[in-house]
């Protein structure tokens, strides 16, 4: 992705931190609950046909929509899928920040720091986590006890809209929209309760490994 200007500001985030680490680690979801046999069938397909094989990396650009920002926030980066259970997510501007999900734990470096949260914590960010990597390993069943689905378009430019089924994480996370085509997901736009939203476009100018 190209680089953006680099900005010592820094707007002050007041999320607790697992709710923080679930909006920020979402790239790359797609979840679902069966709505009839030939929806199910559909959406297996689809899933498929996205899936990647670990290790595989790919660019995204990233807007951060806060009630409390004058201006959406632009990022942009990589993201990592190095084998099963372990996730990476490196911004590059307009600061330098990782995020390694590694089985039950999350490890954040920035600014030279870093801190580890355990995954558990948060049940939300726990059941968040599983379905990113459902969606990118092509898991269905995994998705259908998580999120309802609405799934739109064809193989060739297919929509999901997901509702999660918990009212515990609904508090949360009002819903995500997944798009993608017959090789992989291009966005994904992540709604909070807050007011907050996210919208993350999938980048392919990376060699797929």
């Amino acid at each position: 992705m190209g680089k953006l200007p680099t900005t010592s500001a820094r707007p002050i985030m007041r999320e607790a931190p697992a709710r923080r680490l679930a909006a920020m680690l979402l790239p790359g979801v797609s979840m679902a609950l069966m709505t009839t046999c030939a929806w199910s069938l559909e959406l297996a397909t689809v899933l498929e046909n996205a899936a990647v094989t670990p290790p595989s990396r790919v660019s995204f650009r990233e807007e951060r929509h806060n009630p409390m920002l004058r201006e959406p926030m632009v990022l942009t980066g990589h993201l990592e899928y190095l084998s099963a259970g372990v996730l990476r997510k490196v911004i590059e501007t307009p600061f330098e920040e990782a995020f390694l999900v590694d089985a039950d734990h999350v490890t954040i470096e920035r600014d030279g720091e870093i801190r580890k949260l355990a995954v558990n914590r948060s049940r939300s960010l726990k059941t968040i986590l599983g379905a990113i990597e459902a969606i990118l390993s092509g898991e269905s069943d995994k998705l259908e006890s998580v999120f309802n689905y609405e799934l739109s378009g064809t193989a060739d430019a297919w929509s999901v809209q997901l509702t999660p089924i918990s009212r515990r994480i609904a508090k949360r996370l009002e819903g995500l929209q997944v798009t993608g085509d017959n090789q992989s997901v291009t966005s994904i736009r992540i709604v909070l309760e807050s007011g907050e939203w996210h919208i993350i476009d999938i980048l392919r100018n990376d060699s797929e490994q």
